[in-house]
């Protein structure tokens, strides 16, 4: 008998070790999706608009070391600096936001693969600032596509990263959903017992 309940409080204990490992993992894992999905949103609201940046500061720096002519004068110039700064310093401006943002997110509860390529994506696309004002725009157009298509892998990374936790989870979210429809349905086949009942 004491062997029996020994052995018995072990398997209880080892239950309750595994249940407690189980729900710790299960928290981490929401708590990394809900961060991965904010990633992969601020991922595709950089893509809108960082190309557009790095080319309209590119338009800008080329535009700012033209001398005035007869056809364009240094009005003209003037203005059209000003029309390129003005767009180029908005779209600097919702750059910088996402980038910020995806900054803090690569720093959290992500696998250390996925956040290192997010950060070196992170960084090539930073470094065309410097590339642009060292190099000039013509060097900054030539690093852009590289830069760009960086950003759009660790986006499909990130994405593949969701997918991984859905799948893992699926098996309990098939049998919930299940369970739903089978109470759901039941209420019907009482009635048709009940109906075909003499």
């Amino acid at each position: 008998m004491l062997i029996n309940n020994a052995s018995q409080a072990r398997r209880e204990r080892a239950a309750r070790d595994a249940e407690r490992a189980r729900t710790l993992a299960d928290r981490r894992e929401t708590f990394e999706l809900a961060h991965l999905q904010d990633l992969h949103a601020e991922l595709s609201e950089l893509l809108l608009v960082a190309e557009d940046n790095i080319n309209q500061w590119c338009a800008w720096h080329r535009l700012s070391s033209r001398t005035p002519t007869r056809r364009r004068t240094a009005e003209d110039l003037a203005r059209q600096l000003g029309e390129i700064r003005a767009v180029a310093d908005e779209l600097e401006r919702i750059t910088n936001e996402h980038r910020e943002k995806i900054n803090r997110l690569a720093g959290l509860v992500i696998p250390d693969r996925l956040r290192t390529r997010v950060i070196n994506a992170h960084m090539q696309y930073e470094q065309l600032s410097e590339i642009l004002v060292e190099d000039g725009p013509d060097a900054a157009q030539n690093a852009l596509p590289s830069a760009i298509a960086k950003l759009h892998g660790v986006q499909r990374e990130v994405a593949d990263r969701i997918r991984e936790i859905y799948v893992a989870h699926e098996p309990e979210m098939i049998t919930s959903t299940a369970r739903r429809s089978t109470v759901a349905r039941r209420p019907s086949i009482v009635a048709r017992h009940r109906r075909s009942a003499p």
